[in-house]
């Protein structure tokens, strides 16, 4: 099965790892969603969109690729790192792949650090806004659950 993981990741590059160890487990092509080249989806069997969680849903140019696929009659999965605000607008990035064709065959979450000021208090409250939260995520355990999910797309 050829396998595409197509992933937006900055400030602490949480999702890039779990992107990456996915990609190792599945011996997926691995692509950041600005690199990714809409003329070559058609190729895969099953695409991975990945993001960390921005606003409460994944980052708008993972939203932007996905508006500009053509219909496809594809299976995908979602996967997602988040700190402290949760996926709330999941269901919007859920939609744009229905409305393109696509079957959602799972979804994949851990947490990824959050530290906005470059320091991480790995604060618990209201304050983890400001001073940091979920410190050394993704861990080895969130990398090994990642290895169990991509190991059990395969077997799909």
């Amino acid at each position: 099965m050829r396998t595409l993981i197509i992933y937006q990741s900055y400030h602490k590059m949480n999702t890039k790892k779990i992107a990456k160890v996915m990609a190792e487990t599945m011996n997926a092509d691995i692509v950041k969603v600005e690199d990714a080249k809409i003329g070559e989806l058609a190729k895969y069997d099953l695409i991975g969109f990945g993001s960390g969680i921005y606003g409460s849903g994944f980052h708008k140019t993972i939203d932007t690729l996905i508006e500009k696929m053509p219909n496809m009659n594809k299976n995908v999965f979602l996967f997602f790192t988040t700190a402290y605000f949760g996926a709330k607008n999941l269901y919007a990035v859920k939609d744009k792949l229905s409305e393109k064709g696509c079957k959602i065959i799972g979804e994949f979450s851990c947490s990824g650090e959050y530290s906005p000021l470059g320091f991480n208090l790995n604060f618990k409250g209201k304050g983890a806004f400001i001073a940091g939260r979920e410190k050394g995520h993704p861990d080895e355990k969130d990398m090994e659950s990642a290895r169990i999910f991509a190991k059990g797309l395969l077997n799909l």
